[in-house]
């Protein structure tokens, strides 16, 4: 049987790390932007070319169109020339497809797979995010986390994972969620809960805030309730959820944290993909997986 071929384009440590698990799943791997590697390619039209699939780390590319692809400086941006070689009809294998990409790949007929949001990549997925959330923390502020007053924003996988884990340190967290399933979930597991109609003044008090909503979820009004010397860690998708701008104006310090897994647990978030992506890679290729 004729090896299979995938494209590996762009990534970090853990797109290094996934590298030895798609091989001994049988794949030939065609990979660009990781130069350590034996598999890397001088450019993205060779690493296409033959390819099956193609493979774009979970961040996919940042807005304005530039592949992730750290280890290359500046990264490159990702456009329909590099792509000419791949028929109508390769899937193109990603975490979060922002427009940018959708729309270039709309244009030459990839299907795209966003895996992110799957249980199985977003669950384990949660916890370097978490950690690395509580580590920027700690870097950035005077304080320690035992007795921070903290809230999170939105309690999701990333969102709940982070507030159990404030928590076991010693935080007084904080919840506030849209959605009432949600809020009682977080209720049930003895976190404070602030009704969103009451976020300001829940702010207010506040020491540090995380994100977790991809939607702008703090506008300068609701920054401006927050008192001196607060943080705000945006661990939110995309564009984020803090108006960045507002926060400068107003003297509060907000990172928009992306990508924390292949920062502070790069080996070990390469492993989880590792344990998923042949699976995903199967399925796809074998017409078992539809997007809906």
């Amino acid at each position: 049987m004729a090896e299979r071929v995938v494209a590996l384009l762009g990534g970090d440590q853990r797109e290094l790390t996934l590298l030895p698990s798609l091989r001994a799943a049988g794949y030939k791997v065609q990979a660009f932007g990781l130069p350590q590697a034996a598999e890397n390619c001088p450019g993205i039209a060779q690493a296409v070319q033959g390819a099956e699939l193609l493979i774009l780390p979970l961040p996919g590319v940042r807005p304005g169109g530039c592949l992730h692809a750290p280890f290359l400086q500046p990264p490159p941006k990702l456009t329909a020339a590099d792509l000419a070689g791949c028929p109508a009809g390769t899937p193109v294998m990603v975490g979060v497809a922002l427009p940018e990409l959708r729309d270039l790949c709309q244009k030459l007929g990839l299907p795209v797979y966003e895996i992110a949001e799957l249980d199985a990549v977003a669950e384990p997925n949660a916890v370097p995010t978490a950690e690395g959330a509580i580590q920027l923390t700690m870097q950035e502020l005077p304080l320690t986390i035992d007795g921070l007053r903290a809230m999170v924003l939105g309690f999701g996988r990333v969102g709940e994972a982070l507030a159990r884990r404030l928590k076991a340190l010693g935080a007084e967290v904080a919840v506030a969620n849209r959605g009432e399933e949600r809020r009682q979930r977080a209720a049930r597991q003895g976190f404070a809960v602030c009704p969103w109609a009451e976020l300001a003044a829940g702010l207010a008090r506040c020491e540090v805030v995380y994100n977790t909503a991809p939607a702008l979820v703090l506008p300068a009004e609701l920054l401006d309730a927050m008192p001196p010397g607060a943080l705000v860690v945006d661990l939110a998708s995309g564009a984020g959820g803090v108006d960045f701008a507002a926060a400068e104006q107003l003297g509060i310090k907000a990172v928009h944290a992306l990508s924390l897994p292949g920062k502070v647990a790069p080996v070990s978030a390469g492993r989880l993909l590792g344990r998923v992506y042949p699976q995903l890679i199967d399925k796809i290729l074998s017409g078992k997986w539809h997007i809906e």
